[in-house]
């Protein structure tokens, strides 16, 4: 069976001397994948080194159709547009441009011509015109994940995009990333429990 997304056993060397080893990752179109571990235990670093945000010391990462990303060179062209979309714990918004704004952006960037997102399903619909600086961090990560649903890169990773949600909207976003699961693959990080009824499978690192 054909992988979406195949990742050798990588190595990330950080800048206080320690080495971290991921092991052998693969994922595929239509499961949406949960990755826990306790805190420090590298979920975040392995998350930026498959996006291309961190140098790896050793390793491969294969997205299908886009190419490799080996030690020791960039990414290749477009990694972050046509390959994976990525949804970081802490956001950039531009602070200038309201919620509608923050997502009309990101839909250009992708060369989307209308960015189509669910906002009511979030509890988002009267804020569009909200500036990004004045949303509540519950408010700003399901902006997050709204942007992230942009485009049709096969692969989304997504960093912790439940910290600072309740239970009812933690629920409604889990339901998204399993619906936009059925034509790409979604691995998504976190400590909290609440998401493994959601997930296909679950990947433990220590």
């Amino acid at each position: 069976m054909s992988h979406v997304l195949h990742s050798t056993e990588l190595t990330v060397d950080l800048d206080n001397g320690k080495r971290l080893i991921f092991p052998e990752l693969q994922l595929q179109k239509g499961e949406l994948v949960l990755l826990q571990g306790a805190s420090g235990s590298g979920k975040s670093t392995w998350m930026h080194a498959l996006a291309g945000l961190l140098p790896i010391a050793s390793g491969t990462i294969h997205i299908e159709g886009q190419g490799h990303l080996e030690s020791g060179k960039k990414p290749p062209k477009q990694w972050r547009r046509n390959g994976l979309s990525f949804m970081p714990q802490r956001a950039f918004f531009w602070n200038s441009l309201s919620l509608k704004g923050n997502l009309d952006l990101a839909a250009w960037c992708k060369g989307l011509h209308d960015a189509n997102a669910d906002l009511e399903t979030l509890g988002l619909t009267d804020k569009t015109r909200q500036a990004a600086h004045s949303l509540s961090l519950g408010e700003q990560q399901r902006l997050s994940a709204l942007r992230s649903f942009l485009g049709n890169a096969p692969v989304l990773l997504a960093d912790e995009p439940t910290a600072s949600l309740d239970d009812a909207n933690a629920e409604a976003l889990m339901v998204l990333f399993k619906k936009h699961s059925a034509d790409r693959a979604i691995l998504v990080s976190s400590h909290d429990q609440r998401l493994a009824p959601f997930v296909d499978r679950i990947i433990r690192i220590s």
